[in-house]
């Protein structure tokens, strides 16, 4: 499709699919999985922020909790240590008959007094409906016990000697007692309170627990339908490569058939001009010569131009004659199915020396002469080949061809002392077409070369057993 778009054959129907359709398709994929693998981890990192947002408010919430259960607790315990030093300060006042110390005693009960009162204010600003309305109890209690013992701050120093101890035995202990009983169901409601937060904050890890177990769920269903459609898709992905491969397998089957075909089409075209070459132009042309012999006789001894003429047209038939069999010998030489292997890359290395001034020597070592037709035309064409490469590429003065039979293995091997070249990085078109023709027998090919160390060619071709030829 010159000048257009790239296109590939389909699996299927043998149809044309533009390259950018299956781009496109292949991109589709690519979104879709990122996409899904993209989801996967947005959705793990929500899940992880989440956490983290719930962890962090139950860890506010239960430092919240525990600071204000501290701070309440210190506070009633202020209360109740002021309480305890006021009855103590209430007692020494009354009770003390030294009018000084008295007097002090009254100054420190108004000073702890102030303090307490100071705690309630602090105490009874709380959010909580219950412990608000204890608080609020707690306060008038409080408030009536100072009301029973304010009078007495006033009493002269006979009044307190004559009634501070029926005073206090009747009027201020019993307050006393119903305000610590106060502080003691206000401590209670404190530890429920603390229990309360903490099963909150247990609720809270239990909540957490299930959120966590939810986005597992949630996450594993995302991977199991990422993976099912991933498993799919590859299961796609490998079916349709397998039946290319055994497409692509069919058709190098198919080109391996059709390149045996026409190598054996090649040599039989070959044979058969090389005989019309050698049968019926040779012998055109022999005639011709015979035919100008005798007409030479037919010229007069006088007539030398004639001669003359006569002598060229018989140089030039001669020369056609050698050449036409130079030529049917190189399509095939007559001597590979009249003498062997072994004589045919002996004529033709004796030939690439004629031509080129190139000493070549082959030496063959226990080689058969009634080789199979094919291997036989297979090695002589690979060992043409390569002297031809040699020839033209190699500038090389020396050639050695061996020629050996191993078993059932029939291996030719060609080395030159040219310049070489690069062997894994290049390889020319000789070498695909005697890799080409050593495939069709199931023969293997090893070219060795290195830059200014020359090339070595070693072909490979098994050989039937005796009983297939015998059969054959």
């Amino acid at each position: 499709m010159p000048g257009g778009k790239p296109a590939v054959i389909e699996a299927e129907g043998n149809t044309l699919v533009p390259e950018p359709a299956l781009e496109a398709a292949h991109r589709r994929v690519r979104m879709i999985l990122c996409v899904g693998l993209g989801g996967m981890l947005l959705l793990m990192l929500a899940a992880g922020a989440d956490a983290v947002r719930v962890l962090h408010g139950i860890r506010e919430q239960g430092e919240f909790i525990r600071a204000d259960a501290l701070a309440r607790t210190g506070t009633l315990v202020s209360i109740r240590t002021k309480l305890l030093l006021s009855d103590t300060f209430v007692r020494d006042y009354l009770l003390d008959p030294d009018e000084n110390r008295s007097a002090e005693h009254s100054r420190e009960l108004r000073r702890v007094w102030a303090d307490l009162e100071h705690g309630l204010d602090a105490y009874t600003a709380t959010p909580n409906a219950n412990e608000a309305e204890m608080a609020a109890r707690l306060r008038r209690k409080i408030e009536r016990y100072w009301e029973s013992i304010s009078p007495t701050l006033t009493w002269s120093n006979r009044e307190r000697r004559a009634s501070g101890l029926a005073f206090y035995s009747s009027a201020v202990l019993p307050s006393r007692l119903s305000v610590l009983e106060i502080t003691t169901e206000i401590d209670d409601a404190h530890s429920r309170q603390v229990a309360d937060g903490e099963s909150r904050m247990a609720a809270g890890f239990g909540n957490l627990r299930t959120e966590f177990l939810w986005m597992f769920v949630l996450s594993l269903g995302v991977a199991t339908i990422l993976a099912i459609g991933s498993a799919i898709y590859i299961s796609r992905l490998e079916m349709e490569t397998r039946r290319r491969y055994e497409q692509v397998a069919a058709a190098r089957v198919e080109m391996g058939e059709l390149s045996q075909r026409l190598v054996a089409a090649q040599e039989q075209e070959r044979k058969s001009i090389s005989r019309e070459l050698h049968d019926e132009v040779g012998q055109s042309l022999n005639a011709l010569l015979v035919d100008a012999g005798n007409l030479q006789k037919r010229i007069p001894e006088s007539d030398a131009q004639s001669r003359e003429l006569l002598n060229s047209i018989r140089r030039l038939a001669d020369t056609s004659v050698n050449e036409i069999r130079d030529i049917a010998l190189l399509l095939r030489p007559s001597m590979l199915d009249d003498l062997g292997l072994t004589a045919a890359i002996q004529w033709q290395a004796r030939e690439v020396s004629r031509r080129t001034g190139l000493a070549v020597k082959v030496s063959a070592e226990a080689v058969a002469d009634d080789l199979p037709e094919g291997p036989s035309i297979c090695l002589y064409r690979i060992a043409q080949e390569a002297l031809q490469n040699v020839t033209r590429h190699a500038q090389a003065k020396t050639v050695q061809i061996e020629l050996k039979q191993i078993l059932n293995r029939l291996v030719l091997r060609v080395q030159d002392d040219g310049i070489g070249f690069d062997a894994e990085n290049v390889r020319g078109l000789g070498t695909v077409g005697m890799e080409e023709r050593l495939r069709q027998f199931g023969g293997l090919l090893r070219v060795t070369s290195e830059p200014g160390a020359g090339t070595a060619i070693v072909a490979e071709v098994p050989l039937p057993p005796p009983g297939a030829l015998a059969g054959s």
